[in-house]
């Protein structure tokens, strides 16, 4: 996993590597890490986004909002809510509400170009359980930006997450007599931890569009992802965000499409 980060990360910053000019980019937020990140925003921002994700075996869709405010010059909180769907290559499709994601993060240093947060989040579990929802999550991280002289930004964030897993367990074994017997099935839910791995690249191509480079690794679930976007500035407050994601392990989608409206208010 070390060297398909390293060979990543170094691909993302040799592709964009040209057209720099001086911007502000507080305002310009990550596609892969939109909690885990080190900005505190000024105004409230909302989301409107779509996601298509093609895999081996079927395809995904989700749209929903997303988005936060800050509540102290030092502390923000995020919220995402949303609905999603798959659609097996054989077999029956599901769909259904999603599970109310809650995020924060506090400013720990801001100096000298250089800032660091960490934070945390869970999901309320009010999503739709026959779509794999209906669990409650929760992780910590810490995130940094560093802006560089030419204004680039390169992004980076570490994190834990836990996330319930149910079992059902239709047997017992009797020890004296060393025999397997079946019984009522009996539900155990336990926590398995996954360590996030992300860093990214924002740099702007001009006083309107930004380019957005990331890559994120999730490990014991088998995911990793490297993405390209653009977040493109409209006069009134509004961002026109857009990505492909492409899959380096077998946990994510071979192919991720990811649309979105932002807007300050």
């Amino acid at each position: 996993m070390v060297k398909k980060f390293t060979l990543a990360l170094f691909s993302v910053i040799v592709i964009s590597s040209v057209g720099l000019t001086k911007d502000r980019t507080d305002d310009v937020h990550l596609f892969q890490s939109f909690y885990r990140d080190a900005t505190i925003a000024s105004n409230p921002y909302g989301e409107a986004f779509a996601n298509y994700g093609s895999y081996e075996y079927g395809s995904a869709f989700a749209m929903g909002v997303q988005g936060g405010f800050g509540v102290t010059p030092a502390l923000e909180l995020n919220g995402n809510l949303g609905y999603s769907s798959f659609s097996p290559e054989h077999g029956d499709g599901v769909s259904g509400l999603t599970d109310l994601t809650v995020a924060g993060r506090y400013l720990l240093h801001d100096d000298d170009g250089l800032r660091i947060a960490a934070g945390g989040l869970l999901t309320a579990p009010i999503g739709a359980e026959e779509a794999g929802y209906g669990k409650l999550n929760f992780g910590a991280f810490g995130a940094t930006r560093y802006t560089l002289p030419n204004a680039m930004v390169i992004t980076g964030t570490i994190g834990l997450d836990f996330y319930e897993t149910i079992t059902y367990t239709d047997y017992s074994f009797d020890f004296v007599n060393g025999e397997y017997s079946f019984v009522e099935p009996e539900e155990k839910t336990e926590y398995k931890n996954s360590l996030v791995l992300a860093g990214g690249l924002i740099y702007p191509q001009s006083d309107q569009l930004a380019i957005i480079g990331e890559i994120l690794f999730k490990t014991d679930v088998d995911y990793g992802m490297l993405s390209a976007g653009v977040d493109y500035r409209l006069q009134a407050n509004g961002h026109v965000r857009g990505a492909v994601g492409f899959g380096l392990d077998d946990g994510a989608p071979d192919l991720l499409l990811m649309l979105g409206y932002l807007m300050s208010f």
